[in-house]
């Protein structure tokens, strides 16, 4: 389950791509386009969409949502972005390090 507040090309792309090529499938919500989007607390929302995934990646503004969600959730919550944080940026930029320079470890990269 890939849920979106935030919209992005990329993300959704290399997400579901992802998602396909390890031999799942991907569902996209738009909060726009849910209960999200409509007020319900999300706890609630964790909870039964957590019921019915394996996974759920989140793309939003605030660090705060993911965490509440996480909170509630039976599956693991990828954060896919939020104001504060974007670990998938820093690890799909020290894969393309290695793959270019060989091993990170003991490197300094600005």
């Amino acid at each position: 389950m890939m849920i979106f507040e935030k919209a992005s090309t990329r993300t959704r792309l290399s997400f579901e791509a992802g998602m396909h090529q390890l031999g799942g499938s991907a569902i996209y919500l738009n909060t726009r386009d849910s209960q999200l989007g409509r007020g319900e607390p999300v706890e609630d929302a964790a909870e039964v969409i957590s019921r019915m995934s394996d996974i759920v990646m989140i793309r939003t503004y605030e660090q705060e949502i993911i965490e509440r969600f996480a909170g509630h959730s039976r599956v693991p919550v990828i954060n896919g972005l939020t104001n504060e944080y974007h670990p998938c940026q820093i690890l799909a930029d020290i894969f393309t390090f290695i793959e270019h320079r060989g091993p990170i470890q003991g490197r300094t990269v600005a």
